[in-house]
């Protein structure tokens, strides 16, 4: 299984881990989903950068996830941190799947029928 499906597969299971842990009050679901989603950013992240540049793309694959969750805490302020995470959550969740999507259609162009 290619890496960049697993990190897809992380960012969407990341998202509903704190989905579902807003809408149920799980606690025990929030590092999880950090995780999970720190994972989909950093593979996002190392994505962005020519595979050439080794080195750059390590530190794009550490400052994507620092970067996100830094804008979430400024966001999110004072607020309910389990709101703040779940919005988050389902925007990487989204991206995620708007990703796996794309790359589903790039494998099984329309028109094209396997045997």
């Amino acid at each position: 299984m290619p890496l960049t499906l697993l990190a897809r597969v992380a960012g969407v299971l990341g998202g509903l881990c704190l989905l579902v842990r807003a809408a149920a009050g799980v606690d025990a679901l929030r590092w999880p989903g950090l995780v999970l989603l720190a994972l989909a950013l950093a593979a996002l992240g190392a994505g962005l950068v020519s595979t050439s540049a080794t080195w750059l793309r390590a530190i794009v694959a550490v400052a994507l996830p620092v970067l996100v969750w830094s804008v979430v805490e400024v966001v999110g302020g004072e607020g309910d941190g389990r709101v703040v995470d779940a919005v988050a959550g389902v925007v990487v969740a989204l991206v995620c799947v708007r990703a796996l999507v794309r790359s589903r259609g790039e494998r099984h162009p329309a028109g094209s029928h396997s045997a």
